[in-house]
């Protein structure tokens, strides 16, 4: 006797999304993500809990400039209020709160190259790595005018000396109040006495020179043999010569400059650390990390006032692009110089300086260590410093350099873009190097290029959810911030294109009065975890923070006979609002919102106002789909196009009965 078997009752199935805290993900495939990533999140950004909402919208800030300009920064004046300065067409502009733009006369700048700043005892530095170092005090602009090196260096013989198998060989240099020239023509003199035997008082020889127009002193280098000159001694502008008897030591740690440095080195990355400002990215010297003086000495390169340079590697793989204040693995103070190689990579360097005394006089001889495993950068305007680390962009990914955790005095570079790797080496690796990125408010701006015209889309890192919003349909090659007199700060960008600056600002809901579209994509989410177990899908639902505008949801999945498709599409326009009445938020309504829905058949949650709240928004608003079919995944899109819209993503839901189904005969064939 046969008894029928018990009939399976289909069980409540729920899919649901309240967890999107994985943030934009590109590393893995969608169909194999956890629910909390988002395969699309396009002009998106992470808010509150870590849930998605509309990225902020851009406006124009200020004067239109005559050409798009080529960089600004906030300069803080002696009295404390702020000036906004722009290059622009080769010449320097200052503004306030937006306003008309003024000239600043004193210097012109290459048009078409970028300008970079930074500012230090009350002057605003200007570089671009072409024209000479610019200097702002809140008046003026000022350069320096580069020296000639001094000519016609000889020599003579005087009192017991004569000429001989024993020859020295001299390189003058002149000096300015910033810098100091190349050496001269090389000259020799061949005496009949060892420097070492010479005779005190009696055993000389003078070195001499024509005169340097604006020189402020000159320096004498010697050696006993040709091309390793070393610094004998410092002489005052008003003598041309110098008597050398022997008596002086030569100091080992000075040599003649490779570059002129009297209009300062034609650098273009700077900082300040350790009191000193620090420099590189010399296109005429790319080893070269230059260093100033301190105190009074700060704008001052020349090692006669406590400057000087040192080569990372001279001839090696490694290129110094960028150099920040950082600190060491246990903390201490350090200039970083991050650099580039030619497979992308890079590497890290750290600076210090100690003091050498030779005679009476003390010299700054500077020192680099690698940081071991390191990654650098090819992009000096992508470098930023976060609360505690420096992060920065190469062709490999964006990486971060800070202690490293468990271990006391270490450092390490770490990717951070790892979920979207895809994405990132995707990207216009010849414009890698115009990168740009800004921390601000917690996150990093990063404008990446995905064509070869330049930056043309923004990414943001969140360093407190440590996740990622991929992307913004806007570039930018610099960010800023700019503080008004009424203390209200600006987040600024100079467009790719343009003559004025825009302003970023979660108070603007469009991009330069236009709208933008934006979506979020959820992963393709399987029904079950046995893979033969179908849903019955009949009802989809959105809940949304504070939304205004026209909103569409959207529901997609892979139907029983295999295939991927658009399930439903709805339209909403209705929100819930506070009426301005009372502080009590409106009551439930029902009204009808338009459906795309082949198949008929809708319910929604929405409210009886037909018009879109423009000043006050419902903190929640619940919208629904019904539909009627059998699917093995399911796929969720909540998007906005040509309107002014902005919403939160609260909550998303799917529900059905699942049925348990043999397994197809068309898989097994």
């Amino acid at each position: 006797m046969k008894f029928a078997q018990p009939k399976k009752v289909p069980k409540d199935s729920l899919i649901d999304i309240k967890d999107f805290s994985g943030a934009s993900n590109s590393l893995i495939d969608e169909a194999r993500q956890p629910s909390k990533f988002a395969v699309e999140s396009v002009n998106m950004m992470m808010s509150q809990d870590a849930i998605w909402k509309t990225r902020w919208g851009t406006g124009y800030y200020g004067a239109a400039h005559d050409a798009n300009p080529d960089g600004a920064c906030e300069f803080v004046k002696s009295d404390g209020s702020t000036e906004l300065i722009t290059i622009a067409d080769g010449k320097a502009w200052s503004s306030t709160n937006g306003g008309s733009l003024t000239e600043i006369e004193g210097a012109t700048f290459t048009a078409g190259t970028q300008c970079y700043f930074m500012q230090i005892a009350g002057y605003l530095y200007i570089a671009n790595g072409i024209d000479s170092l610019a200097r702002y005090d809140g008046d003026v602009l000022t350069t320096y005018t580069e020296l000639d090196a001094p000519e016609n260096l000889g020599a003579s013989l005087t009192s017991g000396l004569s000429s001989g198998s024993h020859t020295y060989y001299a390189e003058v240099t002149a000096l300015n109040e910033i810098g100091e020239t190349v050496g001269s023509t090389e000259a020799s003199i061949a005496v009949d006495k060892s420097r070492d035997n010479w005779t005190a008082g009696s055993d000389k020889v003078t070195w001499y020179w024509d005169a340097v127009e604006n020189a402020t002193r000159y320096q004498l280098y010697l050696a006993d043999e040709s091309g390793y000159e070393t610094l004998l001694a410092s002489i005052e502008a008003g003598t041309l010569s110098f008597v050398d008897d022997g008596v002086l030591d030569l100091n080992p740690y000075v040599e003649p400059p490779e570059q002129n440095t009297t209009s300062a080195p034609k650098f273009i990355a700077m900082c300040v650390s350790g009191n000193r400002i620090w420099a590189t990215n010399n296109t005429n010297s790319k080893y070269t990390v230059y260093f100033s003086g301190t105190g009074q000495f700060i704008d001052k390169f020349s090692d006669f006032y406590g400057g000087g340079w040192i080569n990372l590697e001279k001839g090696g793989r490694e290129l110094p692009v960028s150099i920040k204040h950082y600190q060491s693995g246990s903390g201490e103070g350090r200039a970083t110089a991050l650099c580039k190689t030619p497979d992308g990579r890079g590497a890290v360097w750290q600076l210090t300086i100690a003091t050498a005394t030779v005679g009476d006089t003390s010299f700054s001889v500077p020192s680099a260590t690698k940081v071991v495993g390191s990654f650098g950068t090819e992009s000096v305007l992508g470098v930023v410093q976060t609360e505690n680390d420096i992060a920065f962009p190469n062709r490999k990914g964006w990486f971060s350099l800070g202690p490293e955790k468990n271990y006391y005095g270490i450092l390490r570079t770490n990717e951070k873009s790892s979920n979207i790797r895809p994405y990132w080496r995707n990207l216009n690796g010849s414009q890698i190097s115009n990168i740009a990125a800004y921390f601000y408010d917690a996150k990093i701006f990063i404008s990446v290029p995905q064509s070869s015209s330049g930056n043309d889309k923004i990414i943001v890192y969140d360093t407190e959810r440590m996740n990622w919003a991929v992307d913004w349909s806007i570039g930018a090659k610099q960010f800023l911030e700019y503080t008004d007199t009424d203390n209200k700060t600006h987040l600024l960008y100079i467009p790719m294109s343009g003559t004025k600056l825009i302003e970023i600002s979660e108070n603007i809901l469009n991009d330069l009065g236009t709208a933008f579209n934006q979506s979020y994509v959820s992963p393709l989410l399987p029904v079950s975890k046995i893979k033969t177990d179908i849903l019955n899908l009949r009802e989809a639902i959105v809940e949304l923070g504070r939304p205004m505008g026209v909103i569409k949801f959207q529901i997609m999945g892979i139907s029983k006979n295999g295939n991927f498709s658009t399930l439903a599409t709805k339209t909403i326009t209705s929100f819930g609002s506070n009426t301005g009445v009372g502080s009590d938020l409106a009551g439930d309504f029902f009204a009808t919102s338009t459906n795309d829905n082949s198949s008929g058949g809708e319910d929604a949650w929405a409210v009886s106002f037909t018009d879109t709240p423009s000043t006050f928004t419902q903190a929640m608003t619940k919208s629904a789909i019904k539909k009627r079919a059998k699917i093995y995944a399911l796929q969720f899109k909540v998007y906005a196009t040509n309107a002014d819209t902005s919403f939160s993503l609260l909550h998303l839901q799917a529900k059905g009965k699942l049925l348990q189904r043999r397994l197809p005969s068309a898989w097994a064939s």
